[in-house]
């Protein structure tokens, strides 16, 4: 559990709503016990030396105190000994910051105040960071905890922060060496388990491990510096995912009766699933990190620092996937029937959620993914003096991310040598509509789905429908390449007077980022009479995989990537018009002119500090790509069309912070600013992909139409926002305070995705039916800058060590925050049915979300809880494909716990134990989809992807010399 530093907000004419209701009262609860505490020991409180936990939140709210403008903060508790995997996981507990859980169940992307983790700026020592994706979201994952000294989160700018975001700016910091007292040195290792069983055996340890050391030391008089670190983790993560596609009134089965009105909508039948999944996995997650700084200060006029980070992440998975369709007249027009049929009526609405079906579709997915990612981060900061209160200050700086991946599927399903026909079998299925309820798809014949004899590659419901071949499968190889190259010169002057210090400069950042979407189809080869050889080689089968947990005995384990290496099947490019069109070449250069200026003066007792700042940002940008205009099947390269674009811009960007330090240990903070975030690199693609003429005969209603083409936008321009900030802090002694704070940002550009209409003409027609005319123009989605809409927020947080209540309570204490957050952004693609356009949920903001850690912390003993809470939202993931796919997430709540003691004197002293248990409850991930197809009620959300990935022990030691 990492210790943080809350902070709160208030909003000028909030004092209506709870949040600062309760702040107040807080507020007075903690003041008249402060006054109660020092009046009985007045000088106890300064005296005390600690560590830990008390010491990171004193570091902490240090940091926040002294700051000039409305900033969060994390510290590390002792050097080495930040307790999260990464550093995301610790962010997420801030205030106004909300985590989202990856695949394998850990953090690792961060919004900031509701908005995107896309529009957050990411800065390593000052510095902008690459990322490993197709967009500008840095994945924190990436960055070991154990090498992080400090993260800063900055919610208000200022004119000299480079690389800030839109909706704040996170600057990651590893330790300055002469910054610290002394050598100091540890050693880590922890040893971890998941309560899921090895889901996947065969691909790694069901025990994982974690290891670091790092040493800090000066020499030459504490005039060199040196600092290194180095942090291994080895974790497996094992889990169990359900998948339940779109409930509708689909077909007629003789199922109960639906809703209020049944004859008025479809059969009027209780509602039934389109199909669903059941996917066990094992993942193998091995993560390098090396952290290495040298600073030089031989006297007052020079400073040097060299600092370098290097990471390396590297993901082995392996899972098994089963598919089953209730609809067998998809594919073969098989006669389905249910019996014993269980119902669940939700207001108009009425679920099928169990029956046992006769004979349903079902096919068996085998996949293998393997992933690498290599970060470098190198700097060199240099500050000069050049004359009296005169500064010259550099900074260059490399970053690159390189990102390589291969993901291999197969697919097979039941088949009969004999008649070459595919088989259907029996199932009991029980798929209950509440979020956390267990989905299970239990056989009827327990053996079938695990006998190779009895299996054959391909898709049940229709892989082989392409003339002359068939395929099986696919080997998705994506790759990304991202570098940062920045350059920074700025003069810095002290003055005398109201304004205190003054700096201005000039920064430089060219970044380019190549994105490669690539795909393979394995296909199956013909006999001499001319068929398809399905037959599975027992060479590539593997012992099955247990998917009891889902109902399932067993289940066909084939290795993809060993089936492949036989030479057995061939491989074609395949969506090759698809992946083509996603490829992106973006490059873009920005300059930026920066001023800032500190004011720090006393007026009638009140300190006032702060700065003013200004950039002058101008940006160009350039993009690549292609357009194939062929047949995707048959891929011909001689038709691809290369397409290239950009645009060139300036914007300026005021800010303002203002702190108030009435001298009772009570702050008032304004901030005013306006921020900027340049597009996602996806959107800015030059590339398009290719339309197809709909399979609707001559006569049906929409013959001739073509199917929607997607395309980037290489003069997207950045998203823009104006927002001020209000914040009210009180401190009690080192570590407790109170912060409510209120903020609201007006967006002044933003961007959508706008759906309008393009010249089919160039485009082939062969996918067009017989006697089929296409017509003249093809729907195409473009992402456009739109303009209006507001975010605004409330957050309280505050922390608390109880023996300001009592001093029997020495040792106890508290840290919590709270944010309720509202969006308005009004619809670009209005309906022209609607008289009134509708507003649009912001991606990735939660309305409230919440956060507590209670803590005892004492001779030696450590205890601490800790709850993150973030109620629904909806989020953008990318697939293997890296195409965007927006899902309703349900509310997210996760649970952590940490003991530990550590020996204060002795033969031991510096050494420290502990035990973490990491989502206490095993709380699963879910998100939701509407409801399909005829229905009474449409508007009713029902669970899509359930994903429980276990409950994670560590024990671990911890020696500090």
């Amino acid at each position: 559990m990492t210790t943080s530093t809350r902070h709160a907000a208030k909003r000028p004419l909030a004092p209506r709503s709870t949040p600062i209701t309760l702040a107040v009262g807080l507020l007075a609860l903690a003041t008249a016990a402060q006054a109660q505490t020092t009046a009985q020991s007045p000088q106890q409180l300064d005296a005390v030396v600690v560590s830990g936990i008390r010491r990171s939140l004193e570091t902490a709210v240090t940091f926040k105190r002294n700051a000039e403008g409305v900033v969060e903060a994390i510290a590390a508790e002792d050097l080495g000994k930040l307790p999260d995997a990464s550093i995301a996981e610790a962010l997420a507990r801030l205030p106004g910051l909300t985590g989202q859980r990856g695949a394998d169940g850990r953090v690792d992307k961060v919004s900031i105040r509701g908005l995107s983790p896309e529009f957050s700026g990411v800065l390593l020592n000052g510095r902008e960071m690459v990322s490993s994706n197709d967009s500008r979201a840095v994945e924190f994952d990436q960055f070991p905890s154990e090498l992080i000294s400090t993260v800063v989160v900055y919610k208000t700018p200022d004119g000299a922060l480079i690389g800030q975001g839109l909706s704040g700016t996170a600057d990651i910091r590893t330790v300055r060496p002469l910054s610290v007292n002394g050598r100091q040195a540890a050693l880590n290792v922890r040893g971890e388990r998941n309560s899921n069983r090895t889901m996947v055996p065969g691909v790694t340890s069901a025990t994982g491990m974690r290891a670091s050391a790092s040493y800090v030391d000066q020499f030459a008089g504490k005039t060199l510096g040196v600092a290194v670190g180095f942090a291994r983790l080895d974790s497996p993560t094992q889990t169990r995912k359900t998948e339940l596609v779109q409930f509708g009134d689909y077909a007629p089965y003789g199922l109960p009766l639906s809703g209020n009105a049944p004859s008025q909508v479809g059969t009027g039948q209780a509602m039934l699933p389109m199909f669903w999944t059941a996917t066990g996995t094992t993942k193998k997650n091995t993560r390098d990190g090396l952290m290495a700084v040298v600073e030089y200060q031989p006297n007052d006029q020079l400073h040097t620092q060299v600092d370098l980070y290097y990471s390396q992440f590297k993901t082995h998975e392996v899972g098994g996937k089963f598919a089953q369709s209730l609809f067998g007249n998809w594919s073969a027009g098989i006669s389905t029937a249910l019996s014993n049929v269980s119902t669940v009526q939700r207001g108009d609405d009425t679920y099928a959620t169990a029956a046992t079906a006769s004979a349903m579709v079902a096919n068996v997915g085998n996949f293998d993914t393997r992933r690498k990612d290599d970060i470098s981060a190198v700097g060199w900061n240099t500050e000069l003096k050049l004359a009296d209160k005169w500064k010259l200050v550099s900074d260059i700086a490399f970053s690159r991310d390189k990102r390589a991946e291969r993901y291999a599927e197969g697919y097979a399903g039941p088949y009969n040598n004999a008649t070459k026909n595919w088989q259907y079998g029996g199932y009991r299925w029980n798929v209950p509509i509440g979020g956390n309820g267990v989905q299970t798809f239990t056989p009827l014949d327990t053996q079938l789905l695990a006998d190779p004899s009895r299996m054959a590659f391909g898709d049940v419901q229709g892989m082989d429908w392409v003339p002359n071949e068939a395929w099986i499968g696919a080997i998705r190889h994506p790759d990304v390449t991202d570098e940062v190259k920045s350059a920074r010169l700025s003069l810095h002057r002290e003055l005398d007077g109201f304004w205190s210090h003054l700096q201005f400069g000039l920064n430089h950042t060219q970044r380019d980022k190549d994105v490669a979407k690539n795909e393979d189809r394995i296909l199956m080869k013909r006999d001499s009479a001319g068929n398809y050889i399905r037959s599975i080689p027992t060479s590539s089968v593997r012992t099955p995989f247990d998917m009891s947990w889902a109902g399932i005995p067993a289940l066909l384990r084939v290795d993809v990537p060993d089936l492949v290496a036989s030479g057995q099947y061939q491989l074609e490019e395949g969506q090759f018009s698809k992946w083509v069109a996603n490829n992106s070449s973006v490059g873009e250069k920005v300059t930026t002119a920066f001023f800032k200026a500190d004011f720090d003066h006393d007026i009638q007792g009140i300190n006032l500090r702060g700065n003013a700042g200004l950039q002058a940002v101008h940006a160009s940008q350039h993009s690549e790509g292609w357009e194939y205009r062929g047949d995707d099947e048959i891929p011909d390269k001689s038709l691809l069309v290369r397409r290239t674009g950009g645009a060139s811009y300036t914007h300026t960007l005021p800010s303002l912070n203002l702190t108030a330090d009435f001298r009772n240990n009570v702050l008032v903070r304004l901030g005013w600013a306006k921020t900027m975030v340049r597009p996602n690199f996806v959107d800015m693609r030059a590339g398009t992909s290719t339309p197809r003429v709909l399979a609707d005969l001559p006569g049906t209603p929409h013959a001739g139409e073509w199917t929607t083409a997607y395309g980037g936008n290489p003069a997207l321009k950045p998203w823009l926002a104006t927002g001020w900030d209000v914040s009210l802090e009180k401190y009690f002694g080192k570590r407790s305070y109170i912060a409510l704070a209120q903020f609201h940002k007006n967006l002044n550009s933003y961007v959508y995705n706008q759906l309008t209409a393009i010249s089919s003409a160039g485009f082939p027609t062969t996918s067009a039916p017989a006697g089929v005319v296409p017509k003249a123009i093809a729907p195409f989605i473009q992402p456009l800058n739109g303009t209006g809409g507001k975010v605004d927020g409330t957050e309280l947080a505050f922390a608390l060590e109880a023996d300001l209540l009592h001093d029997a309570l020495k040792g106890f204490g508290i840290v919590a925050s709270a944010s309720k957050l509202r969006s308005n952004i009004k619809d670009q693609n209005p309906d022209p049915t609607v008289s009134t356009s509708r507003d649009v949920p912001l991606n990735g903001l939660s309305g409230r979300s919440n956060s507590f850690t209670v803590y005892y912390e004492d001779h030696g003993f450590s205890l601490r809880f800790s709850q993150r809470y973030r109620s629904p939202f909806t989020a953008t993931t990318r697939d293997i494909f890296l195409n965007n796919t927006t899902q309703q997430q349900g509310a997210d709540k996760v649970q952590d716990l940490q003991l530990g003691y550590g020996w204060e004197s002795g033969d031991l002293k510096g050494l420290s134990i502990l035990l973490q248990v990491g989502n206490l409850q095993d709380r699963p991930t879910v998100n939701y989809v509407s409801v399909q197809g005829e229905a009474p009620d449409k508007s009713q959300l029902t669970p899509n992807f359930i994903t429980r990935f276990g409950r994670t022990t560590l024990v671990g030691l911890n020696y500090r010399f």
